[in-house]
This record gives C-alpha cells, sequence and structure tokens, in this order.
C-alpha cells in the first residue's frame, strides 16, 4: 500500500523507499481538508457573534453544519492519507459519529439550550480527541492540523460547552462562536505554515 511521508519521517527512515515523489491526489485531498476546516470554524463563527441568533433551530443548523463539515472532512483527509487500516478505521468511525451528530444537531433534535450545548460540546470532545489519536503514529500524524496546545484547546472548550450552565441562546452562540472563530484562526495559521511540507511515497 502506497502512503504519504512528512519531512520528519523522512529524516528519520532516508533510504525506505528509493527517492522523493510529488505528493499525489491523496496528499493534495489531505492539505485542502486541513485548510477547509478552519475556513469552516470561523465562518460558522463569524455568524453566530454577528447574526444574533435567535432560535434554536437556527443555533443547532449553525452548529450542526461545523460538526457535520468537520466529521466529513476528516473521513476525507484519512481515505486520502494512505494510513495504515486499523488507524484509517478509527480515524473514519471517528469522522462519522461527528457527521451523524452534526445532522442531529441541524435538523434541531435539541430542544433546549442546555442539551444545545452538550451535544455541540460532545462535537468538539470527539474531535479533539480524534487528533489526540491521530499524533500517536507517524503514518497518520500528517493527517490533521495538530498540536498539543490546539488538541487541549478544542477539548477544553468541548467540555467547557458540556459542563457550563449556559442561561441563554444568545449566551450560547456567542461562547461559541468566540471558541470556533478562535479555533479556526490557529487551525489556519498552523495549516498555513504545513503547506510546504514535502511528501513522499513509499510502498
Amino acid at each position: 500500500m502506497t502512503r504519504l511521508e512528512t519531512r520528519d519521517e523522512i529524516r528519520r527512515f532516508p533510504d525506505r523507499s528509493g527517492g522523493r515523489v510529488a505528493a499525489g491526489t491523496g496528499g493534495t485531498l489531505t492539505r485542502g481538508a486541513m485548510l477547509a476546516g478552519p475556513l469552516v470554524s470561523v465562518l460558522v463563527g463569524g455568524v453566530l457573534i454577528v447574526a444574533h441568533v435567535g432560535t434554536l433551530a437556527a443555533a443547532g443548523a449553525l452548529f450542526g453544519v461545523h460538526v457535520a463539515v468537520q466529521g466529513a472532512l476528516q473521513v476525507l483527509a484519512v481515505h486520502g492519507s494512505g494510513a495504515p487500516r486499523t488507524a484509517r478505521r478509527l480515524l473514519i468511525t471517528g469522522g462519522v459519529a461527528a457527521l451523524l451528530l452534526g445532522a442531529a444537531l441541524f435538523h434541531g433534535w435539541v430542544d433546549t439550550v442546555f442539551l444545545l450545548g452538550v451535544w455541540t460540546g460532545c462535537g468538539w470532545l470527539l474531535r479533539g480527541l480524534t487528533m489526540a489519536v491521530s499524533i500517536t503514529s507517524p503514518s497518520v500524524s500528517h493527517v490533521f492540523v495538530h498540536g498539543d496546545l490546539l488538541n487541549a484547546a478544542i477539548v477544553s472548550a468541548g467540555l467547557f460547552m458540556t459542563a457550563f450552565p449556559f442561561s441563554s441562546l444568545g449566551q450560547l452562540a456567542h461562547v461559541g462562536g468566540s471558541a470556533l472563530m478562535a479555533m479556526g484562526v490557529a487551525e489556519a495559521a498552523a495549516a498555513v505554515r504545513r503547506r510546504g511540507r514535502p511528501l513522499r511515497a513509499t510502498d
């Protein structure tokens, strides 16, 4: 099976494949997902803050779009990464779970501010934990934009959303939107720094 290696892997194993080759479709797809995810986070966060969302259905749709898109991008990135089968199955399962959770939020299957916060927080926790899993394997670590601080921030935001007793929908929208914009900006900066990292195909 062919997979893509990052520069760090090339330095550790310089003779494993007989030379560098350009990244194929999988590499392009992975990098595209890395950049699309932060963009969605910033856009959804900005809408939540600026649009003064007034109904649970509207807020749920926005949070649902974010969670579902992130899940779909995760599945696409893992599919194109050439990661080992076990890791790929685990990460795809997490992405599909996020996609289903996002669909539930989008269709308005929540009837209180508390539940909206809980399910949104669960989606963020799922994403943060999945990213943490991805960096444990060199062959998977290039699939996501990651870092200890970024993973900790996403998991912390998820825990906060699930535990904080929001007093109103407006408060939930502003806090959630601010968190999404902050995470999106941080991820975008990390993704741009990684765009120039060369990939090598190995058998």
